[in-house]
């Protein structure tokens, strides 16, 4: 094939090509599009993503440049808004802004500025700050009305892409008190009404024990709406020669029978935490359950006790505890979830008990294997069920136990009625006024990643959590651990990993079957 044929070829196949003539025109826009995905928007983030829009362009002379952006507002506490750039899902960092951050002075506003367009798709979101003093209870909505590209108006398609947002608190956020990071929840509503939240300090960075950590707290005394400065409970050490006796993974309940708080958390004595412990009892050999409590509604705690050797077989390599939350049963019995590693390594989801308020505990014995972070509730009937993250993925594992883990039986909804993507969750019974009962749920309710948040209500104890009852809360993805606990008689209390803190949202309970 001579030269001039081969050229002759390429012309036929650009020539036959709409997107490389397209190359060859002048930049417009093809189309705009309009999104609002569920997204809480949160006192003390700097970044809220409220609603975004989609600047499709085809051409690439003459490039446009997005001049202005009219906009509808409304809720109240917004400080002020700005237009940013970012990516198709709502990010946690942007690039560059429109103009200048705006404050809120109304509900129709236009943000003016100049970004020049590329090729392809052009995504900006709307981010907004909150006051201190915005409702928790409130919510936050917009719109996109008009956008201006190089002088001239473009239209923006009609309707509501979604909804509102819903207003949330950062607890926690990485910086805080000179923390790098704040991990796994946990959360109870104490018998005064005081709202306590627990989770691992992460003073040097995200990663888990062996590592500098303690375990920190968080009071709120009226529904969550404003939280206390944190306190530490546990603090083993700070030896670097001993990873700094690192002390995590919380799981906090309360004595319903004397008001007693109680957290338990793993004690690493060096590189003893999962990957490190082995078999044995001593700090030396094993890591160790540790347990604190409270009797002034969290504002201080005791000295931790070793409760390891009335608990752990001396084979296993590793105990420790759910984490999140435990439970009082009615009887009086205190129940939280835990976890070992058997000797060969294989992990199994358990529970651990006292019935003389916390002067002895027990132990269960393992629910399957490749079980872990798991909880607890008491059904109708008085049995217990146990909800367990299980490393098949996939779906969650549960079981009922009737002789307080000494066996137990799978339930009806065992690997089948509650997607997840291998993480944590939590698992909150709400009695209600006519003696029957809901189970809330809350974990990433997805296979695929940790992300899309999700609480679930079922009204017949557990056997089925019907779609109508689900409800998103935020679909970002992110560590994915969550905390449930009732707030008052209407609302119930999520502690959740947020995009890059511990955040909290109030959900009036009436809500959670309104989607």
């Amino acid at each position: 094939m001579k030269w001039w044929e081969i050229s002759g070829v390429a012309m036929v196949l650009w020539m036959g090509n709409p997107a490389m003539a397209l190359e060859t025109e002048a930049m417009r826009v093809a189309e705009i599009k309009v999104v609002q995905p569920v997204v809480p928007v949160v006192i003390r983030n700097e970044i809220n993503p409220v609603i975004g829009f989609c600047i499709r362009t085809e051409g690439s002379t003459e490039t446009k440049s997005l001049e202005s952006v009219g906009l509808m507002l409304k809720g109240s506490g917004i400080e002020s808004a700005e237009i940013l750039t970012g990516i198709a899902e709502p990010p946690e960092k942007f690039g560059k802004r429109l103009g200048e951050r705006m404050p809120i002075t109304g509900g129709e506003m236009t943000v003016s500025g100049k970004l020049p367009l590329v090729p392809g798709e052009n995504w900006f979101w709307l981010s907004v700050r909150l006051s201190p003093a915005a409702d928790s209870d409130g919510v936050i909505d917009a719109a996109v009305c008009r956008l201006k590209v190089s002088g001239e108006e473009i239209g923006v398609p009609d309707g509501d892409p979604a909804g509102t947002q819903r207003i949330g608190t950062a607890v926690r956020l990485p910086g805080d008190d000179g923390v790098k990071a704040y991990r796994i929840p946990g959360l109870v509503r104490t018998t005064k009404g005081t709202l306590v939240g627990v989770y691992d300090i992460r003073h040097n960075n995200a990663a888990d024990l062996p590592a500098d950590i303690d375990v920190g707290v968080s009071r709120s005394t009226d529904g969550g709406r404003k939280w206390d400065p944190m306190r530490i409970a546990i603090d083993m050490g700070n030896d670097p020669k001993f990873a700094y006796d690192g002390v995590g993974d919380p799981c906090v309940f309360v004595d319903r029978v004397n008001g007693r708080i109680w957290i338990a958390a793993l004690w690493s004595h060096g590189k003893r935490s999962w990957r490190g412990s082995e078999p044995g009892m001593t700090p030396e050999e094993t890591g160790q359950l540790v347990l604190a409590y409270s009797d002034d509604d969290g504002k201080s705690w005791s000295k931790p006790r070793n409760i390891t050797n009335e608990v752990k077989n001396p084979a296993w390599r590793l105990l420790l505890a759910g984490p999140g939350t435990g439970i009082t049963r009615r009887d009086g019995t205190l129940v939280f979830p835990a976890q070992f590693r058997a000797a060969d390594g294989t992990p199994f989801s358990t529970m651990i008990w006292s019935k003389d308020r916390g002067e002895s505990w027990h132990i269960g014995t393992g629910v399957k294997t490749n079980t872990t972070e798991a909880q607890l509730v008491e059904l109708t009937d008085g049995s217990i069920m146990i909800n367990c993250r299980d490393d098949c993925g996939g779906s969650r594992t549960v079981a009922v136990t009737n002789d307080l883990g000494e066996t137990w039986q799978p339930h009806s909804s065992d690997r089948k009625a509650l997607p997840e993507p291998v993480c944590m969750a939590s698992l909150l019974r709400v009695p209600a006024e006519n003696g029957t009962a809901r189970l809330f749920f809350s974990n990433p309710a997805s296979t695929r990643a940790r992300d899309t948040m999700t609480l679930k209500m079922s009204e017949d104890d557990g056997v089925t959590w019907p779609e109508k009852f689900h409800t998103l809360y935020d679909v970002r993805g992110g560590f994915g651990y969550s905390c449930l606990a009732p707030v008052d008689d209407g609302h119930l209390g999520i502690l959740y990993e947020g995009s890059g803190g511990l955040y909290f949202l109030r959900i009036a309970i009436p809500e959670s079957g309104a989607n």
